[in-house]
């Protein structure tokens, strides 16, 4: 790939723009502070882009919209570009558990001091990845940022969660984190919310996550959100089903609306109403 590649050594991690994470290098927790060291010293933000080798959309990106002339001329001017494989380094996993990622690519923008401004995720084009980067400049240079602490603290998260995601452990009882969850202060703390969107916790959580989603979107970022909700529109779906009661459903869907964005919502359209029985009669 052409506009990202990993470096050798620490001196050609300071002299480039687009940083890659290398598997080998000795210390990735190490790399990651020097990213923030050099967004800090050029007054710009931090874009991580966290994919896989073998994900169609990530590749795509780099194929179409990160060579794009004006992306890549207002990412040199705004952005130190931390690429990371959520399959083959740490790093990557760690910042995965952190913000509780489960779709990708996912992209999340950072000020030089690890404050999150929001996240997205999903292949844009390179017009729509274009407005997205000077709107999140434009909300950073606000000062504007999410309720994530700045600095992962893997000793804040249970056991079963950092299994999750650094040993791919995903497998996870729900009894376990029900009764981890039953134990905090607050479900709209930050450990709380990425476990249940990170593990996808259901049951009696998505009508806790529904009846929060205004609260949630705004101190953890509406594409964290949208994604859960669309998890449990699916989960829904099949007790409405049951049900026969395609009212209900519709009704659910205009409550969870406003979190989605417009092309999100057309996306999720055909999905959500596709092969509900009582819509074919």
């Amino acid at each position: 790939m052409k506009l990202f590649f990993k470096i050798a050594s620490a001196v050609m991690l300071l002299a480039c723009p687009f940083i890659a994470l290398n598997a080998q290098t000795s210390s990735v927790d190490q790399s990651w502070e020097l990213v923030k060291k050099k967004a800090a010293a050029e007054h710009k933000l931090i874009l991580v882009d966290l994919y896989f080798t073998g994900c169609a959309p990530c590749a795509q990106m780099d194929k179409e919209v990160f060579p794009d002339p004006k992306v890549k001329a207002f990412l040199d001017a705004n952005y130190i570009t931390f690429k990371s494989d959520i399959l083959k380094e740490e790093i990557a996993k760690k910042i995965s558990m952190k913000y509780g990622v489960t779709g990708f690519p996912t992209f999340l923008f950072l000020n030089a001091d690890g404050q999150l401004i929001d996240n997205a995720a999903g292949f844009k084009s390179a017009d729509q990845f274009l407005a997205l980067l000077q709107e999140e400049r434009n909300v950073g240079q606000k000062g504007i940022f999410k309720k994530y602490s700045p600095k992962i603290q893997e000793q804040d998260y249970p056991e079963f969660y950092k299994s999750a995601y650094l040993e791919n452990k995903r497998n996870v009882p729900f009894d376990v984190v029900d009764s981890y969850l039953q134990a905090q202060p607050s479900l709209l703390a930050e450990v709380p919310f990425v476990i249940i969107t990170g593990l996808r916790v259901g049951n009696k959580y998505d009508d806790f996550f529904l009846k929060n989603i205004a609260v949630l979107s705004k101190d953890f970022g509406s594409a964290s959100v949208s994604s859960h909700v669309y998890t449990i529109v699916k989960r829904k779906k099949i007790q409405f089903e049951k049900a026969n009661d395609l009212e209900s459903f519709k009704k659910l869907k205009e409550e969870v609306r406003p979190v989605f964005s417009e092309e999100e919502w057309m996306k999720f359209q055909d999905g959500l109403m596709k092969d509900f029985d009582v819509a074919k009669s």
